[in-house]
């Protein structure tokens, strides 16, 4: 009984797509504080991260069945937090224009936007 276990390397994508995954959780929770701009900053850096979550998660996926590494958990956390983020992203976009398709006068808008025309 003298057999050493074989460890495979961690596929550092792998690594990279749930750190990311983790920031864009972090900045999109942030991002739903009640300070000022904190939207306007937090929510579009989480759009970057899940998209890099996205497709560092690929990436690895890709490299780990062909090299057969390890790491495969974190490549799917990173590429399911990224997607779940980036789906909701997209839902915040899609209700904000139809409110401000369907019911202009239901979001209170600032004068300046208001009397703004093309």
């Amino acid at each position: 009984m003298n057999e050493e276990a074989v460890n495979s390397p961690i596929n550092n994508q792998s690594i990279l797509s749930l750190v990311f995954g983790i920031l864009t959780i972090l900045s999109f929770c942030t991002g739903l504080v009640p300070f000022p701009l904190t939207g306007f900053i937090c929510f579009p850096t989480s759009f970057v991260f899940g998209i890099l979550a996205l497709v560092f998660g690929a990436i690895s996926l890709n490299r780990i069945r062909r090299n057969n590494e390890s790491g495969s958990p974190m490549a799917w956390i990173g590429i399911m937090i990224g997607g779940f983020v980036f789906l909701c992203m997209i839902c915040m976009i899609v209700v904000t224009v139809s409110f401000l398709i369907f019911a202009p006068n239901s979001i209170p808008m600032p004068p300046f936007i208001k009397n703004f025309s093309i």
